[in-house]
């Protein structure tokens, strides 16, 4: 599958393939702190592919300077207990309310990073969300196999599910995704009807990993033809539905979060939708029920914080491997930080870990108790790196 164009980088290209459009920069900021601002610019503006023409950004005239900090902590745990410390003075000290208060990760595979987080914010008596973990329980092979299938059921040929399906089945390759891509394209067919078409042609001059493909096939559909979607959502609803129908045959039974995250959207979501319009909300009205359980803290990944505006944000486990991850486009990455730092009106603050030993020194470049260093985007800019514990103690006697 050819890579998709980077959003960015379409937004460059957008004079050249539309002439005559007119530019209106933004150039001042109604959101952040002058110190906050210059910090964040700093980051993105080290991207040798921005265009040089792109105006500075500067905060509004008479905008407070905003506080900013990189602090350092001596491995993951002083780390959590000082980024849950930052939030207790934040709400006590400074009269933050916690639902002002963002803390993001580049990632948090499995809650690695989130959970000592957590539990620190719970012995202070701090309320907290955690919108990824909707992400996390989707990301769970099983889960997404269930989901899968079930998407099928509503579009018999869903390309994206016979691709995923494909993707979490052991043995099955590149070599036999470019052997349906190309059979797609030469009869100018969707992915999932090449896929089924090339299975009832028995794979002519396909990849060794074809018998492992038809087999899942096979059972998929053999799967698919003896449940029948009904035409009306049952009356306790499509996640029930789908709990009630998983756990046979092919199908591996959901896990006891996804199953009860799909019984409280049965009791949020429409009634008399449609099956496939159920499988789309899936997503965000999970994401929503998981910011509305809780007025407080909101720990997420960068990514799901762009359109945030808050009085302070905590970025963690700001290190080089971590951010930028190893082999990602460096451009993006920045991106990603930039993204994140301006989230904050008020309070910045950036942590990172010099040594880590529990599941977060796997993430990223793979570093046990390796001596870290902090992220490179941030060398040499305007903040300089300080022990986190001192700093803290200092700002708050």
């Amino acid at each position: 599958m050819p890579a998709l164009l980077h959003v960015p980088e379409g937004i460059r290209r957008f004079p050249e393939d539309y002439p005559g459009c007119d530019a209106y920069p933004l150039s001042v900021t109604q959101r952040c702190g002058r110190l906050i601002i210059e910090w964040a610019l700093y980051v993105i503006e080290g991207d040798p592919g921005r265009p040089a023409h792109v105006p500075r950004l500067t905060s509004a005239p008479g905008s407070p300077d905003g506080e900013v900090a990189l602090l350092a902590f001596s491995n993951e745990t002083t780390e959590a207990e000082g980024v849950a410390s930052l939030v207790k003075h934040l709400v006590e000290d400074e009269e933050v309310p916690a639902k002002e208060i963002l803390i993001l990760l580049r990632g948090n595979h499995n809650g690695a990073f989130s959970r000592p987080i957590e539990a620190r914010l719970e012995e202070f008596g701090i309320p907290c969300s955690d919108p990824d973990v909707v992400n996390r329980i989707l990301a769970d092979k099983a889960n997404r196999f269930v989901l899968e299938i079930f998407r099928l059921m509503a579009h018999r040929n869903d390309s994206l599910a016979w691709a995923s399906l494909l993707q979490l089945t052991s043995g099955i390759g590149e070599t036999f995704f470019d052997y349906i891509y190309e059979r797609a394209r030469v009869n100018h067919v969707q992915f999932g009807i090449a896929l089924i078409n090339a299975n009832e042609a028995e794979f002519p001059e396909a990849p060794r990993s074809a018998p492992k493909a038809k087999t899942l096939i096979e059972a998929v559909t053999g799967w698919l033809d003896a449940h029948e979607l009904p035409d009306e959502q049952p009356e306790e609803g499509w996640g029930h539905y789908i709990v009630e129908n998983a756990g046979h045959g092919i199908v591996p039974a959901t896990t006891d979060a996804f199953t009860q995250l799909l019984y409280a959207l049965d009791d949020l979501s429409e009634s008399d939708q449609g099956f496939d319009r159920y499988l789309s909300q899936i997503t965000p009205m999970g994401k929503d029920l998981a910011l509305a359980e809780s007025p407080g803290v909101r720990i997420m990944t960068m990514g799901g914080a762009k359109g945030l505006t808050v009085r302070a944000t905590i970025i963690a486990g700001l290190e080089e491997g971590l951010v930028p991850r190893p082999d990602a486009d460096l451009g993006e990455e920045r991106r990603f930080l930039y993204v994140a730092m301006t989230r904050a009106k008020e309070f910045l603050f950036c942590t990172w870990a010099r040594r880590r030993t529990g599941p977060t020194a796997r993430m990223g470049a793979p570093r046990v108790q390796m001596r870290r260093r902090s992220c490179s985007f941030l060398d040499g800019g305007p903040v300089g790196s300080t022990d986190g514990a001192g700093y803290i103690a200092q700002r708050w006697p």
